[in-house]
């Protein structure tokens, strides 16, 4: 009885091994009949029913189950070289297929398939079933597979098969986008009759632009492009020449509101803001598929176009000039008076004598501030006074950067940025009296690493200016030297003007608020005390500031 058994069950094995050799050959003959080798998955994972891609020997590459943004049903598969496909649906355990329906589309026009169930020869390949749909010719085609259930129709799932070549985008047009004000509106010229559109002339390769040309302010550039199959896939860059820097735009195309010969093109807006410095630019083109995997870019097929940004005029008439100094005063105004409030904060906040002396400093800071300003503005409107409209626009751009540099709250700056702030001020009030500076900081002074107080030496270096060089015209000079005595700083001023009288300097608002300072910083640094000294010399005057054991 064992025996008999031991051979039935042989029996039932050898028959299953070559029923399934069987259905194994049936399966390679339908996929070799024309050279198939391999299948991979060509819906979106997304799909309920999900379909496989078998591509033949031909193939080249394939890029496959490509998902868009914003499209999860939808799948892209990029051929190169393959002659013929088939395609298989996958059915699930316990899935049934009944409703399920399937129509396959030839260049989005030709429907090989439509409106067709889902049956047709049955292989068995490990725990699924394949269906095969068909078998398709698709040398230099498209080809969409569109599969849907009946009872839902409008969950529709689609997956394409491209198979044709990639061309360089064909540039049909190119115009700037500007706009300009008068009056409340903006004022728009026209591309075609009967449009209000912001665009002007077509530009042509290796055009040129400025930003802002009197009136006038360009907001992007417009480029339109041929349509193709897959618009998507063509992707915009913009390169800097002067810096080899490239940066993506975009591949969203736009329909509607451009024409081209009356018919809509796609088309994409490049923001100013990617070319807003002068030089010259490069737009690139290029198409890429959409793939997380392997990026695969075209690079041969890759459209290129090149314009050159002007500098712009930037030229401010004296009303102009007085609305952003009034502005500044207005800004000005409101941080002091923030500043003020926040120290009377720290005042009820804080008793002890340190908590105290800050307090105290930022008040003398905040003083300063407003002296230096009101200073430069009286600068500013004696140019205007004498119509030297162009050294006052040069004056007013170097004093709205010192401005946000003196408004800063830090009570302690690098060596580095103080320097350029005194800089900046030398060469602000150098445009009024024509003398000479220099600035030097040892080598041996990490100038990024060493910070001193804020502001420490311009209210003296503002005081030999005003009061030193300021009517010797390119013959006056002021040096400043930043120098290292063991773990001393030392900070020197000099010039030679005429000197001044020490027993009336403190008459002087700028030179009083600074002693004072000095006097708060040592209650605060006790274990570095700040040492001044202001002396006459035979060529002027100099002022020393030893900031002891400060390195």
């Amino acid at each position: 009885m064992f025996m008999v058994n031991k051979l039935t069950n042989m029996k039932k094995l050898i028959i299953f091994l070559m029923l399934f050799a069987a259905a194994q050959t049936v399966k390679a003959q339908i996929g070799s009949s024309k050279g198939v080798i391999r299948y991979y998955l060509a819906s979106s994972s997304n799909s309920d029913l999900k379909l496989d891609l078998n591509v033949d020997s031909n193939t080249k590459w394939i890029d496959y189950a490509n998902i868009l943004p914003n499209r999860p049903l939808d799948s892209y598969n990029f051929l190169h070289g393959t002659k013929e496909i088939i395609i298989n649906a996958i059915q699930r355990p316990r899935q049934s297929l009944k409703n399920y329906r399937y129509n396959v589309i030839q260049d989005d026009s030709i429907y090989l398939v439509t409106n067709a169930t889902i049956d047709g020869a049955k292989g068995v390949s490990r725990d699924r079933t394949e269906i095969i749909l068909g078998q398709f010719d698709v040398q230099n085609k498209k080809l969409t597979i569109e599969t849907y259930d009946i009872t839902q129709r409008y969950k529709v799932s689609t997956a394409t098969i491209y198979n044709k070549a990639f061309k360089p985008a064909e540039i049909l047009m190119t115009s700037r986008w500007v706009s300009s004000k008068r009056g409340s509106g903006t004022i728009m010229n026209n591309l075609e009759a009967g449009h209000n559109y912001a665009k002007t002339k077509k530009l042509s390769d290796s055009f040129t632009l400025k930003i802002n040309d009197g009136d006038e302010t360009v907001n992007g550039i417009e480029v339109a492009i041929k349509e193709t199959d897959l618009i998507f896939t063509y992707h915009t860059y913009i390169k800097q020449l002067s810096t080899g820097k490239m940066l993506s735009v975009s591949n969203s195309w736009l329909y509607g509101g451009l024409l081209w010969e009356r018919i809509a093109v796609p088309h994409l807006m490049i923001n100013a803001s990617y070319f807003s410095e002068p030089g010259e630019y490069e737009i690139v083109i290029v198409p890429q598929l959409p793939t997380t995997y392997k990026p695969k870019a075209f690079l041969g097929k890759t459209t290129t176009l090149r314009f050159t940004v002007l500098p712009s005029d930037t030229k401010y008439s004296v009303k102009t000039i007085l609305f952003i100094a009034l502005g500044i005063i207005i800004l000005a105004a409101i941080a002091i008076f923030y500043v003020r409030k926040n120290g009377q904060k720290k005042l009820i906040a804080q008793q002890k004598e340190k908590d105290l002396a800050e307090v105290q400093l930022s008040a003398v800071r905040s003083q300063l501030n407003p002296h230096f300003l009101f200073n430069a503005l009286a600068g500013i409107q004696n140019l205007m006074n004498k119509n030297d409209t162009d050294r006052a626009n040069r004056y007013l751009a170097k004093f709205a950067r010192l401005t946000r540099n003196v408004l800063k709250s830090d009570d302690l700056i690098s060596v580095t940025d103080e320097v350029a702030l005194l800089d900046d001020y030398l060469q602000m009030e150098q445009l009024r009296f024509g003398f000479k500076y220099a600035i030097e900081v040892a080598d041996d002074i990490e100038a990024d690493n060493t910070e001193i107080p804020a502001m420490l030496m311009q209210p003296f270096v503002e005081n030999a200016v005003k009061h030193g060089i300021a009517d010797r015209g390119d013959s006056g000079k002021v040096n400043i030297n930043i120098q290292r005595n063991q773990n001393d700083l030392l900070l020197t001023i000099t010039d030679n003007g005429g000197g001044f009288d020490i027993t009336k300097q403190a008459e002087g608002l700028g030179i009083a608020l600074s002693k004072r300072r000095v006097d708060l910083l040592n209650k605060i640094y006790k274990q570095a005390p700040v040492q001044l000294n202001i002396a006459l010399t035979p060529e002027g005057s100099e002022i020393k500031i030893t900031l002891t054991q400060w390195l």
